[in-house]
């Protein structure tokens, strides 16, 4: 099978939209959850803190493309030009069929969806609703407007699994450029704050409620106050090539792509089960071809939870024990949702780059055990590393990526 790299990286968060500025916030231990006032106003919800992105011009996109995109396309037409230009990658080749999109988002936008039900069903009738409803709430908005904006005919792929959905993406766009179907990818999700991913996790108990005074101490994955995920906002692109297309047009490579594995739970919906996220770093593994003690650090899907922080402690311990150096990125972003596979794994990237692991914030008090959890930086040869998204519905998705030494 033919070896994939990774020549560009993307984002749009709430700590901002350049992965080197956004990885040295994340050292310099800055939050980007923030009130939001309009949760404020929805009856009976208890979560008043989120995190919404951090300046996004959308003028970046030509209007005639803006027209029919919600939010979350915007965010990831952003990431993907950034990372298309990191990469300097000929956007001729888009046209050339060669160039998959593998990216989706957990919904169709929410807003769009309220925006077109608040009309419908206040009137009984469709007069006046924007043609381009639908265009922003299918499944496939984020990477059908992808493939418009850069003129992409090669493959177009979605992926649905909510937190997972980038990993998973990364995982679509390997197998496509591992078997020679294409050239590239691009491979991400994107999200945008709403009242319903709010109100989802609040129903479910699963939810951070409160912390008006003092938003940036939320979430708190492993700490023993945590009590829940921020909701978050934003888009993560990556743009990966297989290493002889890469190598051919000089690119700069910033990382490999070793291996892929995933998994189903199969044993409750929101409820996380440690054999289903040990295996899926297994699989993962078993892709990449090696064992537990080639890599030097695990990123942490970790939100914050009460259940799910353990269930992720058990699974990596039983795996890794407490060699391997965890850190989660949610203390930093909050839960970016289907943005969040892809925003850590370009902070895996750059912290292999820099020789430095960030620690997760606002964990002070860890209440897990077997894991070898950071507070602090730690200055390290990192060459290997293991990222992990989990989602509800049990679906397990891991990356391995390298550093490229060339």
């Amino acid at each position: 099978m033919k070896r994939v790299v990774i020549t560009g990286m993307g984002l749009v968060t709430p700590l901002g939209s350049q992965v080197g500025p956004v990885f040295e916030a994340v050292l310099a231990g800055e939050s980007g959850v923030v009130v939001v006032p309009a949760f404020a106003q929805v009856q009976d919800l208890g979560v008043r803190i989120g995190g919404p992105v951090r300046g996004f011009e959308a003028q970046r996109i030509p209007r005639k493309f803006r027209r029919s995109m919600a939010r979350m396309s915007q965010y990831a037409a952003t990431a993907a030009a950034d990372a298309i230009a990191q990469a300097g990658f000929p956007e001729a080749e888009f046209g050339g069929g060669r160039v998959a999109i593998c990216a989706g988002s957990t919904t169709g936008s929410p807003d769009a969806m309220e925006e077109f039900f608040r009309e419908y069903l206040g009137t009984s009738s469709i007069r006046g609703i924007s043609g381009t409803s639908f265009l922003r709430v299918m499944s496939h908005t984020v990477p059908a407007h992808l493939a418009l904006i850069f003129g992409s005919t090669g493959p177009v792929h979605t992926a649905a699994c909510a937190c997972a959905i980038s990993n998973q993406a990364v995982g679509m766009g390997l197998d496509l450029l591992r078997l020679g179907r294409a050239d590239a990818a691009l491979c991400g999700g994107a999200d945008e704050l709403s009242i319903l991913g709010a109100a989802t996790f609040d129903l479910v108990g699963a939810a951070a409620r409160g912390w008006e005074a003092t938003p940036d101490q939320r979430p708190a994955p492993f700490d023993r106050s945590r009590d829940g995920v921020v909701v978050s906002e934003g888009a993560s692109m990556l743009l990966l090539e297989t290493l002889e297309h890469a190598q051919a047009r000089g690119a700069t490579i910033l990382a490999e792509v070793l291996g892929y594995g995933e998994s189903c739970d199969a044993t409750h919906m929101s409820s996380p089960e440690p054999a289903g996220m040990r295996s899926a770093m297994e699989r993962a593994l078993a892709d990449a071809g090696l064992g537990p003690e080639a890599i030097d650090y695990v990123n942490a899907h970790a939100t914050g939870t009460t259940v799910g922080d353990v269930a992720e402690a058990e699974a990596t311990a039983a795996l890794f024990g407490d060699r391997v150096p965890v850190s989660s990125f949610k203390g930093h972003f909050g839960h970016t949702l289907a943005a969040c596979g892809g925003i850590e794994l370009a902070m895996c990237v750059e912290a292999m780059r820099r020789g430095v692991l960030p620690p997760t914030k606002n964990l002070r008090d860890p209440d897990v055990t077997g894991v070898r959890l950071l507070t602090e930086p730690l200055v390290a040869d990192v060459r290997r590393v293991v990222s992990n998204n989990f989602a509800f519905g049990g679906i397990n998705a891991s990356v391995v990526v390298g550093r490229w030494d060339g």
